[in-house]
């Protein structure tokens, strides 16, 4: 297997960084400092820094609950916002014109919904899917994907899940149709994909997805609608306070408590003021202030450097392969980066999501070149796979004559007699006719490639296969 090169590592760190809010560590200027008072300092930044690495998912997870459920405003139709404890759906693929999600798939319709399970627990209801992949995924508040639904987990055949809370006890007779699931947090986000066969197919994808039920357990069995009308808190803190990140991790903590493995992390930050109660700044110094500041400034570069740390990549012909999107362990800081420019990435059984900056020679892709992958076969899935190009610097779809923004086992492909095929990757129209069919438009400047590999078969899991490598002309 190739290492990552520097040059490689260098390009993944550029596109990395255009996630990331641009920070710059700040010392204690202006704090004159003893030498105890400075060893205090450093050890305020240090558990400041682990709290981040540590918290900083939980933190995003309920921010994004309050987010996907604010509907006070008319939503897109490439929206997925729902109100609480109900589902929202896109109804229809992303182009060049929607800038609401950055790298946005042409395979799949989303839905999205967060269920708060404290009171009454769910019930999910999918139907029998049997002409097409979908997908539903459950996360927890710590993006912990605990449970797929679909047609590699579940089957194609209509199912009936109740999801309830961690320890949670039945006080009545649950129908036998019903598959129990504990959830890890008293939220839940399913994140789910239906697959479109291009716009054509839009009817038929919203009937799957209009198939989708959520339904209060009390009202499964009697019929009668709940009375139960849970409602998230506002987000606490304030805008203007630096340190509204401690302040928003301790709220969160204190309705989703840790368990035992993760009180000893925990108990660490009780020197900050950061315990489950909450967050209590009232005894600490100007200085203790300023650490857990510039903690948050390096937290965030250090989660946002993990897309380019080899321990977390595989790589080959320019192609970034990662196997970690739902085992993260204690990987703290590869779960929060997962949680913020890859939130609701799944793990590699499910799906793969190579990606490539460069060409086959470590050369950054740009529409100045023209570039060919030669396929020996189609991808070995279990589902579909597609080639994607976005903007590197938008990581938008690109606006192209021909409206072609993907290329997937789904398009009339020109292949040769022994089923081999090639996908040209250029920004003008490629002189020879005969490879229109193959023709994959990219921007003027420099852009970026994504593979999505849909129930990926052995030989993907094992890397005996790989995406071939964009080869300049």
């Amino acid at each position: 297997m190739l290492k990552p090169s520097f040059k490689t590592i260098s390009l993944a760190i550029a596109l990395s960084c255009a996630f990331a809010v641009p920070v710059s560590y700040a010392d204690t200027q202006g704090i004159s400092l003893n030498p105890i008072q400075q060893a205090l300092h450093d050890e305020a930044y240090n558990l400041g820094l682990s709290a981040y690495l540590w918290g900083s998912t939980l933190v995003r997870m309920e921010q994004i609950s309050r987010q996907y459920t604010d509907v006070s405003e008319s939503q897109a139709d490439t929206s997925y916002r729902g109100p609480l404890n109900k589902f929202g759906h896109a109804r229809r693929l992303s182009t060049p014109d929607d800038t609401d999600m950055p790298t946005a798939n042409r395979d799949t319709l989303y839905s999205s919904a967060v269920l708060d399970i404290s009171l009454e627990p769910i019930v999910l209801e999918v139907p029998a899917v049997t002409d097409r992949y979908y997908v539903i995924n459950m996360f927890d508040m710590w993006h912990n994907l605990f449970q797929y639904v679909g047609t590699r987990e579940t089957g194609s055949l209509a199912k009936q899940f109740l999801i309830v809370p961690p320890g949670w006890q039945p006080n009545q007779n649950i129908p036998r149709e019903l598959s129990v699931i504990e959830a890890p947090t008293t939220k839940v986000w399913l994140w789910g994909r239906t697959q479109v066969m291009g716009e054509h197919d839009y009817v038929k994808a919203h009937g799957v997805q209009d198939q989708y039920k959520l339904t209060p357990l009390g009202e499964y069995i009697t019929g009668q609608p709940s009375k139960v009308e849970p409602a998230l808190s506002p987000r606490p803190g304030l805008a203007s306070d630096p340190l509204r990140f401690y302040v928003e991790l301790g709220a969160y903590l204190a309705d989703n408590p840790v368990n035992e493995r993760q009180k000893a992390m925990l108990g660490q930050f009780a020197k900050i003021g950061l315990t489950e109660q909450g967050f209590d700044a009232s005894k600490l110094s100007d200085a203790t202030k300023k650490a857990l500041v510039n903690a948050l400034k390096e937290g965030r570069k250090i989660v946002m450097a993990q897309q380019a740390n080899p321990a977390n990549l595989e790589m080959k012909d320019g192609w970034v392969y990662t196997f970690a999107l739902d085992t993260f362990g204690d990987d703290n800081a590869m779960r929060s980066l997962i949680a913020h420019p890859y939130l609701g990435g799944q793990g590699p059984k499910e799906a793969i999501y190579p990606m490539a900056a460069v060409d086959a020679k470590g050369n950054p892709l740009t529409g100045a070149n023209d570039y060919v992958m030669t396929f020996d076969q189609e991808p070995p899935v279990g589902s579909f796979w597609s080639v994607t190009v976005y903007d590197s610097q938008s990581k938008m779809l690109v606006d192209n004559p021909i409206d072609r923004y993907s290329i997937s086992n789904l398009s009339d492909l020109t292949k040769n007699a022994d089923g081999s095929f090639s996908l040209h990757l250029s920004h003008q129209e490629p002189q020879n006719k005969t490879q229109i069919n193959n023709w994959l438009p990219t921007p003027k400047g420099r852009f970026y490639v994504l593979t999505r590999l849909y129930i990926p078969g052995k030989e993907i899991l094992n890397m005996d296969w790989t995406v071939p490598g964009l080869q300049a002309k």
